[in-house]
């Protein structure tokens, strides 16, 4: 070959990345949930309390007080959490202090917790509730009844064979739970009515622990105590699309553009691609994630043991692809749109 004619080496191939990013300190033990807010804030509960931070100057910006607290979220101008009792407090942002305490008239855990666009969704023990949360009021109330091929968790301990929420998210108008019969169930976020249901984490004996919805796509996914991660169409749920194996307990996931993000029971965050699940990026962490919240391409995990040798920090992520070629005039492309073009 001449010199201006020589073949080139080809391109790289755009490669997904988990980079860690930061690191808040604060908890002093296991992290429970954490909730991305407005304005690069992000509000962690735990074990002992909790906290709303700043994330660009890493700064504590008010502290939430109760022990137990499961879950959080941001709804309006507030900030909500859920403890193991039962009890839900509307926290203000900017000091922490409790504006009102919410009783969900259960004795279990608060395990879900969605802002909907005029009320507040909520998993308690084995019930699906609405809430006005100005008004103070439960709108609507619905039970989890055992399904005829669920599982009973806890066993023994569990004589009343109920089925808790373990895990809950949003697509659009519908809610979708993690339940301990091994069920993953779609309701009307209007109206709690049950809307469909698939059962295959019951079916092989194991609770569900964790879901998660795609905002791009009309795909759910679904995780549990085996470490099985199921990929479904809303569209179609008589069969997973795709699935995949982890080792341990995985209790969280996450979307994050064509990604799903799962973690878990070792320790490790990873990276699947949502068209057949292969892991295409992972990092780990020292103990337990408990927890895996997504806001773009941010990801914000914590966890712990509740051992003596425990990590209760909250990891900062950014997921990123390297390499590939690079943008036309210097516009960035998404990772999305890289990836397609493979």
């Amino acid at each position: 070959y001449c010199a201006g004619c020589a073949p080139s080496a080809p391109a790289p191939s755009p490669q997904v990345v988990l980079k860690r990013e930061s690191r808040l300190d604060g908890h002093s033990d296991r992290v429970y949930d954490v909730a991305w807010g407005s304005n690069n804030r992000l509000a962690s509960v735990g074990q002992v309390g909790g906290f709303v931070w700043s994330i660009p100057d890493q700064k504590q910006l008010a502290p939430l007080d109760g022990d137990e607290l499961m879950r959080v979220c941001w709804h309006g101008d507030a900030v909500i959490t859920g403890s193991s009792l039962g009890k839900m407090q509307v926290c203000s942002p900017s000091d922490g202090r409790p504006k009102a305490t919410l009783d969900t008239n259960q004795e279990d855990e608060v395990y879900g917790l969605e802002s909907l666009s005029t009320a507040l969704a909520v998993g308690a023990g084995d019930t699906l509730q609405l809430w006005d949360v100005e008004k103070e009021t439960c709108l609507k109330r619905e039970t989890c009844v055992k399904s005829p091929n669920g599982i009973v968790f806890g066993g023994h301990r569990n004589p009343d064979q109920k089925s808790y929420v373990f895990s809950m998210a949003r697509k659009g108008d519908i809610l979708v739970s993690a339940v301990s019969d091994g069920t993953v169930r779609l309701n009307d976020a209007r109206t709690l009515e049950s809307v469909d249901s698939v059962d295959l984490h019951a079916r092989r004996g194991n609770s569900a622990y964790a879901v998660a919805a795609s905002s791009t796509s009309p795909l759910i996914a679904s995780a549990d105590q085996r470490g099985s991660v199921l990929l479904w169409d809303m569209r179609h749920l008589e069969e997973p699309v795709a699935e995949c194996a982890n080792p341990g307990a995985v209790h969280a996931l996450a979307f994050v553009d064509d990604l799903v993000v799962s973690a878990g029971a070792d320790g490790r965050l990873r990276a699947h691609a949502s068209k057949d699940l292969t892991v295409e990026a992972s990092a780990s962490v020292l103990n337990s994630i408990l927890c895996v919240k997504a806001s773009g391409s941010r990801v914000a995990s914590a966890g712990g043991t509740g051992k003596t040798i425990s990590d209760a920090g909250i990891q900062l992520w950014r997921v990123a692809v390297e390499g590939g070629p690079e943008a036309a005039d210097g516009v960035a492309e998404t990772r999305a749109e890289k990836r397609r073009k493979l």
